[in-house]
């Protein structure tokens, strides 16, 4: 295809020529200079000029055009010269088109939803590989809007996944990136959201939230510069909206949040009651300032019926050319009006959004825009009541501020969970499905912390590694990734994404770890198989050093825990002091994983004790000798009471039936028993609501009541001097290991669940269930992404009055980390190690969801039934919850600790060694850290790393919530200059959240909403390093080495 640029003709004796230069490909703009006959012979190139290599490519003179080729060409050169300098700096929203404020404005919002991984892997989105799954590639969806937007300056688009812009952008020549960089600083095409992924909200860490925004943004900020930065954060396919992230959103500058998926019963109340946008206020630990201006779409994502131009759809295109058959413009306009004035039913303003696109549209663009050219032409001239115009998120909120006496409704300190499309068909499995996945991610996450601090003294040295890790892990907190809804081989790959990236980062502790101890330290392995037991440096070799880094800003005693043989061992201290150890057997279930391949049978266990904050410790481990073969543990066959106790607790086990039926702490007596069940699962073809299976994202349940799977269990105790602990054997395929450590008032609950059986062709969702006299009174506490607490009422909303027609389905909420139950007097929390589904079905007691296997789709689009399969057989899962048991005021400090904890824990690396202990220790004995002190408890250093050649990236925060702790929950401040004691802040700048953009010049629309309370004036600033509960405070220092 040609455009035209530039033209002139002349005669030459009886035929006129024309000489044309155009640009003969739309996207590489290569200029061609063409002599046209007046014979109505075929057009013919004589000279092309390729503006990347600044060169004539091809070239052919023919009779009197050669001085005219030559002048063309020399005007190709300047003309493609200028016209990349030539792209406006005028940043969105001031390019917006034109509204009337007499006139219902449609904003036609063309976008491509592009997941990152589902049917097909990242990377086969990306190009457009494996065309079984799915026809589309991501690059050439860029390359052909890119192309359409350069033909006309009204037209407007939006994208989203920097994931997959930057992979396009890598590939690109001068040309393509300065014809893109010009359309995003004219507002031509709307970078929106700017995280590396459109994250799910429902079971990813906050952590992670915020670094996979940063990677994005980041990226964005660096390229396009400010005009780049997005206002708008558009989450328009999660499976439900937490008010964490919304938190975030406002924290990170965004003016708005654009959602697509809330509950049937919910978008249906605000539909008809014009609620359908909202200032919600996520955060009452923040109040004013943290409001966020939300907008739920009309249409889910999708266009309107009739109005899908893309290439693999079947709607009929717009024929405006009276003169030829099938003409439909009359038709055409009355039928989009119709919709048109359906949305305006459910909103407010006379601004309405209508989304022109879908999942991976647009790979022939110039289909969609042609015909919203003409929609738009049509439109507003057949029904000029309307003014249809290209739009983007930002122009509609900024057209929204210029609304007059508007009150929008507040929603307050309440979420989006869960979400169901219709009345059988809960969004709640996904909280759990791939549990192996979702414990990989987190694991993965808690190195990347502990790197990003380590590699922050390293400057740019290894630093490509440390992002390897980091887009790992940003891609894995895509909505159809940590959530388990994606295709098997999909899921494969983000693993293999996770483990190369873990793989890397061990050059980064070698070579930071060798900078503080000298060359000679050994090189750095992380075991990756330590949650089968299975580590090849403890197994097989006799001497070996156990390095622990803290990445906690306090100092932790912690348990340590490696696969080793049976024999006796010396474990020495980083001081030269031999450290009490014990040998612990190994559950039975262990030997018999398919797949592991390891000799340990038995785990190495001593306590590292005060292990300093930001900071690392060595032990020299050594096997002295082989004794005989371990002797075998002795079962428990009495009926007698079992007991295990620590000094600070006290647990009991029925002696007939295996399980808890008490504790006791401080002297209290408290009833708890403990147990597994799980749910049948609902077959079914999904042709309706009725029919509606359980599968990967929907948890539908068979029968309300769960089936115990064992009534006798079979108990091995173990006694010691580090921890004692009681094995539970449930079935072939369900076991426990119940352990409390020396000193802690906390109860571990290690479970090992499959192969789960499915012989009678019955799917199974396995839970536990914690039992308590406790006296919730039909509430329950859950938390948000791992930071906040939601309070949840079993059987109810806040936003409306719930329909039950799925009691356990409906009553399930994502737990990332915690969940609890209060009267009051005491609480229960129980912490878990990954993301899984939970609830309060009965008062008194806590339910989560451990592992589950189906055989059934549940029609969401994955078309695959949730069956794992490892080695021939079904996936087994191993994992944590720890137990607090505590008085009211004193639980939030228990379990805030013991949640951070439990996502960061230290990061453990083993190297062989040939040294003794004692020169070992002769020459590594001294200890490292990063902190000068550690920080109060109430304070958590949430992000150290490099950023830029002499910059470091710091956020800090408030991890308690207000009221919650009689002096925890009081603000705190940190002195920034004498934090570290390996860098020198010279000096500091306060940034938003998402680090783009300094807190200084952030400026919010201001919304004006029901309930708004007057801002209070503050008589003098507050300090810029004081921290208020649940704040977060983001700084970007500038350092050099001490």
């Amino acid at each position: 295809m040609y455009y035209i640029l530039w033209w002139r003709w002349w005669r030459d004796g009886t035929y006129t020529y024309y000489i044309i230069m155009c640009i003969t490909h739309s996207v590489r703009r290569q200029y061609s200079v063409m002599v046209v006959l007046p014979t109505g012979m075929a057009v013919r190139t004589v000279a092309s000029f390729d503006r990347s290599s600044s060169r004539v490519v091809r070239y052919r003179f023919a009779d009197a055009a050669t001085v005219c080729v030559a002048l063309c060409v020399l005007l190709a050169r300047t003309t493609a010269a200028a016209d990349l300098k030539s792209s406006s700096s005028v940043c969105a929203p001031k390019s917006c088109n034109a509204i009337d404020p007499n006139k219902l404005n449609v904003h036609l919002i063309a976008h491509t939803h592009d997941d990152v991984g589902w049917l097909k892997t990242v990377d086969q989105y990306y190009y457009g590989s494996n065309k079984a799954h799915a026809p589309y590639g991501v690059q050439y969806i860029l390359d052909s809007v890119v192309s359409e937007l350069l033909k006309n300056k009204n037209r407007k688009f939006v994208f989203v996944e920097t994931a997959f812009l930057w992979r396009w952008w890598e590939e690109q020549d001068e040309w393509n990136r300065n014809s893109l960089k010009m359309l995003v600083h004219e507002g031509r095409l709307q970078l929106l959201h700017g995280g590396w992924v459109m994250s799910d909200e429902a079971v990813p860490h906050y952590s992670t939230l915020i670094d996979q925004m940063t990677l994005g943004l980041k990226f964005l900020n660096d390229t396009f510069g400010e005009c780049a930065r997005p206002r708008v954060a558009w989450q328009i396919d999660p499976f439900g909206h937490s008010s964490e992230v919304a938190a975030e959103f406002a924290e990170m500058g965004f003016d708005g949040l654009v959602l697509g998926r809330i509950d049937h019963e919910d978008i249906a109340l605000r539909k008809s009651q014009k609620t359908m946008e909202m200032v919600w206020r996520p955060d009452v630990n923040i109040g004013q300032g943290g409001e966020l201006f939300t907008s739920v779409l009309y249409n889910l994502y999708v266009a309107p019926e009739g109005f899908c131009f893309d290439a693999f759809c079947n709607d009929d295109p717009i024929l405006d050319n009276p003169k030829l058959h099938g003409y439909n413009v009359n038709a055409k306009v009355e039928n989009f009006a119709n919709h048109v004035q359906r949305y305006a039913s459910a909103f407010k303003t006379n601004n309405i959004m209508m989304t022109m696109g879908g999942d991976f549209s647009y790979s022939v663009a110039s289909s969609w825009f042609r015909n919203m050219d003409k929609l738009i032409k049509h439109v507003n001239i057949l029904k000029p009541d309307l003014n249809v115009l290209y739009s983007t998120p930002e122009c509609y909120l900024s057209a929204l501020q210029m609304t007059e006496n508007v009150t929008w409704p507040l929603k307050d300190s309440d979420d989006f969970f869960p979400y169901a499309h219709d009345e059988h068909s809960y969004w709640t499995g996904y909280f759990t499905s791939r549990s192996n996945l979702k414990y990989m991610i987190c694991k993965a996450n808690n190195l990347l912390q502990a790197v990003k601090q380590i590699s922050s003294i390293l400057g740019e040295e290894l630093n490509e590694y440390v992002q390897m890790l980091a887009i790992a892990v940003a891609q894995s907190q895509h909505h159809d990734a940590i959530t388990g809804t994606e295709k098997q081989h999909v899921s494969d790959d983000y693993a293999l994404y996770l483990d190369e990236g873990i793989g890397e980062t061990q050059k980064v502790l070698t070579a930071a770890y060798r900078k503080w101890f000298g060359k000679e330290f050994p090189e750095q392995q992380y075991c990756k198989m330590l949650n089968i037991s299975e580590c090849d440096v403890s197994e097989n070799n006799s001497k070996f050093v156990i390095t622990l880094y803290n990445p906690l800003s306090r100092a932790v005693t912690t348990p340590v825990r490696i696969p080793v043989k049976y024999a006796d061992y010396k474990v020495t201290g980083p001081n030269g002091a031999n450290v009490q150890y014990e040998l612990v057997f190994l559950p039975g279930q262990i030997f018999r994983l398919g797949g592991r391949t390891s000799n340990a049978t038995h785990e190495l266990v001593f306590i590292a004790s005060e292990v300093s904050p930001l900071g690392l410790v060595n032990y020299h481990v050594e096997r002295i000798n082989e004794p005989e073969p371990p002797p075998r543990p002795t079962p428990h066959n009495s009926t007698e009471e079992v007991m295990i106790e620590n000094g600070k607790l006290k647990i009991c086990f029925n002696g007939t039936s295996g399980l808890v039926q008490w504790i006791e702490q401080n002297g209290t007596r408290h009833q708890l028993q403990q147990n597994f069940f799980f749910y049948e699962s609902m077959k079914g073809y999904n042709f309706n609501a009725d029919n509606r299976a359980s599968g990967a994202y929907i948890f539908r349940p068979t029968k309300n009541q769960p089936t115990v799977i064992s009534e006798k269990i079979n108990l091995t105790i173990y006694r010691g001097k580090n921890v004692h602990e009681v094995h539970q054997s449930f079935s072939s395929w369900l076991s426990q290991v119940v352990r409390i450590y020396d000193q802690q008032e906390s109860i571990e609950f290690e479970w090992l669940v499959g192969p789960i059986p499915i012989m009678e062709w019955i799917g199974k969702e396995v839970i536990t269930k914690y039992t308590t006299k406790i006296a919730s009174n039909g509430t329950f506490y859950t938390d948000s992404n791992g930071r906040r607490w939601m309070k949840r009422k079993r059987n109810q909303r806040s936003s409306w009055n719930l329909t039950l027609t799925e009691p356990v389905a409906s009553n399930y909420y994502p737990i990332t980390s915690s969940i609890a139950i209060r009267d009051a007097i005491n609480q229960a929390t129980v912490i878990t190690d990954r993301p899984q589904g939970g609830t309060s079905i009965e008062d008194g007691t806590l339910e989560l969801m451990l592992h589950r296997r189906l055989l059934y789709d549940d029609s969401q689009g994955v078309s695959e039934p949730l069956d794992e399969n490892q080695y021939g057989e079904g996936m087994v899962s191993r994992g944590k919850h720890i137990l607090h048991f505590n008085e009211l005021d004193k639980a939030a400090k228990a379990h805030r600790l013991s949640a951070l904890h439990t996502a960061m824990q230290p990061v453990v690396t083993l190297a062989p060694t040939h040294m003794e202990s004692n020169e070992w220790v002769s020459k590594f004995s001294a200890t490292y850290k990063l902190l000068n002190n550690s920080l109060p408890l109430n304070i958590h250093l949430l992000t150290l790393e490099h950023w830029r050649k002499d910059q470091v990236l710091l956020r800090i925060e408030h991890i308690f919530e207000k009221d919650e702790d009689r002096f925890l929950s009081l603000p705190e401040t940190v002195n920034l200059k004498q934090l570290f004691s390996q860098l020198e802040v010279l000096e500091y700048k306060e940034l938003t959240l998402s680090a783009n953009l300094a807190k200084a010049d952030l400026d919010r629309y201001r919304w004006n909403y029901s309930d708004k309370p007057q801002r209070p004036e503050l008589n003098a600033p507050l300090p810029d390093n004081l921290l208020t509960p649940m704040a977060i405070k983001t700084y970007l220092l500038t350092v050099k080495p001490r």
